[in-house]
Parts: structure tokens; C-alpha cells; sequence
């Protein structure tokens, strides 16, 4: 019986890399595929391993067009519990579970680049700022960018009131496949290189009740996170790793550029004008050369 993800069949690719799950987290691994020696690295130097973080409610699977064209690089990427054909845990993530999920994932390997999506941002700098000689480097791909300082009231009356309501609606089975397509045209909303996106990545994940009801609660968890954050900044020192933020439009303002750029003492910015917030899909090739840069070198 092929694996799964989240309802829809996983791609060959992923489905022979080696998987464990722990807590509900799906982790995948990938050693390299080509020899160090395939690319312009120092002789001897192995590289380090990059770990992938999916933004708000997508899978692992979306970062296959960046991982195909790094074969010199293992390669780790994480599911969130929910997805994977995991079961939702019926709570709210948060961030301080995600960075022990981080930690278990790269278990074994003294440093890793961390490439990051959107929402996945705030992990990957609250795991520098925590973890400094874990990191050989970050690529934020179209970050979130927040300076929130209260968590809100979601997470108080979501646990209450509202996933339980959610769990019970999404169940339904037209449900999930309304949210199915609706997602699927959202997602070609935020491309823009006129790909046909992978529907086992980008649109069937969501007839899943589990995987929906996952999504919802990340997406509910996103202030709280922000303003965790936000709390981690103001006890720790700005991430010292070097870091490369691709930017695609709409690009931040004044105020968001600032937050970048307090965060992070050794930050390039890069505008990626001719993608838009799904860069792992029109642009990966410059997700590749990011990671190259920040790992140049180490």
C-alpha cells in the first residue's frame, strides 16, 4: 500500500526516504545523493545538513522542487501532527513544541541550515536565539515578519469553544473537499511562475479531516507564537547566523524591515520580484543559491 499524506498519496520521491514519527511529528530524511565533490565545496568539508520548515498549514512534500536540486546536501524536513496520516492532537500548537520537534529532528547532527517558510520563521529564529551553535545558517523564504507582544485571545477560547466546534464541522466529508479546492485556489493565487501545482503537495492534503482540522489550528496559533517570540527577543541577543531573507511581493514596509533587520546582526536581503509566497515553486533555484550563500564559508 503506497504511503500517504494526509490523504493524498506521497510522492515516490518522499516515500523512500527514511521516516519516524514522535509525538505526532513526522520526520524525514534524505542523505545526500551526490558526492560533495559534484559542487564548488572546500575539499574535505562535508556540508551541513539542511533542515526544511514548512509554512502555515503545508507539508513536507511542498519542498521538493528545492530539495531535487541540492543532491550534495542530507536533507531533513519535518510533517506537523496531523498531517502524514498522523492523528490532530486536538490542541494548539505552540512554539515551544515545535523547537523540541526541532531538536529531535536534527538529532546527531551538530549544526544544520534552516530554510523556513512564511509562519516557520518564528521557529527558525527562536531556535537560533536559543540554540546559536546549532545553526550554520538561515534562509527565510518570504517570511512572516511580526513584533506582536500579546498572545490574543485565540488560544484561550479556541481550546474552549472553537476546535471543538471545528473538529465536529470539518468531519464531514464535503467539508473537506470544499476546503480542498478552496485551498487550491488560494495556493494558485500565491504563485506566479504558472506551474501546474502538485496536487499531492498543495491540494489534496485538506480532504483529510485530521490534516484540516491541524491547519485550522496552526493558523489560529499564529498570534500567540508571534507574541512568544516576540518575548524570546527581548530576554536573548539578535541571531548571529548568517541569514538570507528572500523577499517576494508584496514586499514589507518600513516598519516590518525593521524588525528583520534588529532580528538578525548578519542579514542579506533579497527581493524575489518574479515570485510570489510559494517561492518553493516558482523560484527554488534561488532557495539552492541561498542556501550556498549562508553556508559559504562555515
Amino acid at each position: 500500500m503506497p504511503l500517504s499524506t494526509g490523504g493524498a498519496r506521497m510522492p515516490d520521491s518522499l516515500a523512500r526516504w527514511s521516516r519516524s514519527t514522535v509525538d505526532g511529528f513526522t520526520v524525514y530524511r534524505r542523505p545526500a545523493t551526490a558526492s560533495a565533490g559534484e559542487k564548488d565545496t572546500v575539499p574535505g568539508h562535508s556540508p551541513d545538513p539542511v533542515l526544511f520548515l514548512n509554512g502555515c498549514a503545508l507539508a513536507a512534500a511542498g519542498w521538493l522542487p528545492v530539495i531535487e536540486q541540492m543532491p550534495d546536501r542530507d536533507v531533513i524536513a519535518i510533517d506537523r501532527p496531523g498531517f502524514a496520516d498522523t492523528p490532530w492532537p486536538g490542541t494548539l500548537p505552540d512554539l515551544a513544541g515545535e523547537l523540541a520537534a526541532m531538536e529531535r529532528a536534527i538529532e546527531g547532527h551538530p549544526r544544520v541550515v534552516i530554510v523556513a517558510h512564511s509562519m516557520a520563521s518564528f521557529r527558525a529564529e527562536a531556535f537560533a536565539r536559543l540554540h546559536p551553535g546549532r545553526v550554520a545558517g538561515i534562509v527565510l523564504v518570504d517570511p512572516s515578519i511580526e513584533d506582536y507582544r500579546f498572545r490574543g485571545p485565540a488560544g484561550r477560547f479556541s481550546l474552549a469553544t472553537w476546535l471543538p466546534i471545528i473538529g465536529a464541522l470539518v468531519s464531514r466529508e464535503e467539508i473537506g473537499e470544499f476546503v480542498s479546492w478552496l485551498s487550491h485556489q488560494g495556493f494558485l493565487r500565491q504563485t506566479g511562475s504558472g506551474r501546474v501545482l502538485d496536487p499531492e503537495a498543495f491540494k489534496d492534503p485538506y480532504t483529510d479531516p485530521d490534516t484540516l482540522k491541524a491547519s485550522i489550528a496552526e493558523w489560529l496559533s499564529y498570534r500567540s507564537q508571534a507574541a512568544d517570540l516576540q518575548s524570546l527577543r527581548r530576554r536573548t541577543d539578535p541571531v548571529r547566523a548568517r541569514t538570507s531573507a528572500l523577499l517576494a511581493p508584496p514586499l514589507p514596509g518600513t516598519r516590518r524591515s525593521a524588525i528583520l533587520a534588529d532580528s538578525f546582526a548578519d542579514l542579506v536581503r533579497h527581493e524575489i520580484r518574479d515570485s510570489r509566497h510559494l517561492m518553493m515553486i516558482d523560484r527554488p533555484d534561488m532557495i539552492v543559491e541561498a542556501v550556498d550563500e549562508v553556508s559559504a564559508g562555515r
